[in-house]
């Protein structure tokens, strides 16, 4: 039951059936030889790689999307992000890279610049096949209009928020937020607080999630 490293060893895929796919969705059930023997029926989501941008704005606001999400049927609001169109003869991370970049601009109308990968993460790797990537900007600024896609009913409402006040809001349980998003968020809070070359006018927020990270 484990490989020659030790880890529990890979499942053998013995059937593949496809159960419903769309621009939404690709299900599939595999029948699968678990590593102890035993013969499974395993129902797999293969999603496109998501992305998201923690940006903030010339006076560090940070620049989030207030979006109706029907899964819970609310409104929600959170990073801005979406999936990412692969993009031929690049790596990955820089095809997520162009895709936070073009999601930032189109749900919000802002462009940053020199944006930074800030974290990969799993969406949930027990049932799906993608992979999440966060990046970061500072001085984002509104170049454009919002341009939504056309046919899948997508609206959103930019919001600028303080950041420590939502990292506040996180640690209170007051945030109705997507999960991956608060992770990314937490993940920004430590890159900001332990970064030496933030740029000049986000020097007070590095002293102010320093105090908070501290209490």
């Amino acid at each position: 039951m484990l490989d020659q490293n030790n880890r529990p060893s890979r499942w053998k895929v013995l059937d593949t059936r496809q159960r419903a796919k769309d621009r939404f969705i690709d299900l599939r059930t595999d029948k699968c030889r678990a590593s102890n023997g035993d013969i499974v029926d395993y129902h797999v989501l293969s999603y496109p790689d998501w992305v998201n941008m923690v940006a903030f704005d010339k006076d560090c606001q940070l620049i989030l999307v207030d979006e109706y999400r029907h899964g819970i049927g609310e409104a929600v609001v959170g990073l801005p992000g979406g999936a990412l169109d692969k993009e031929a003869n690049i790596s990955p991370e820089v095809a997520a890279k162009h895709g936070a970049e073009r999601e930032l601009l189109e749900e919000t109308g802002y462009a940053g610049s020199d944006a930074e990968l800030l974290v990969k993460m799993m969406p949930n790797p027990a049932i799906q096949d993608n992979w999440a990537y966060t990046f970061f900007t500072f001085n984002a600024v509104q170049t454009h209009q919002q341009q939504f896609d056309v046919g899948n009913g997508e609206f959103c409402v930019t919001v600028k928020r303080d950041f420590v006040e939502v990292l506040q809001e996180i640690t209170e349980n007051r945030a109705d937020m997507q999960a991956m998003h608060i992770a990314a968020l937490w993940s920004a809070a430590n890159y900001i607080a332990k970064s030496k070359d933030l740029p000049d006018e986000a020097q007070k927020l590095q002293q102010r999630v320093r105090q908070f990270l501290l209490g």
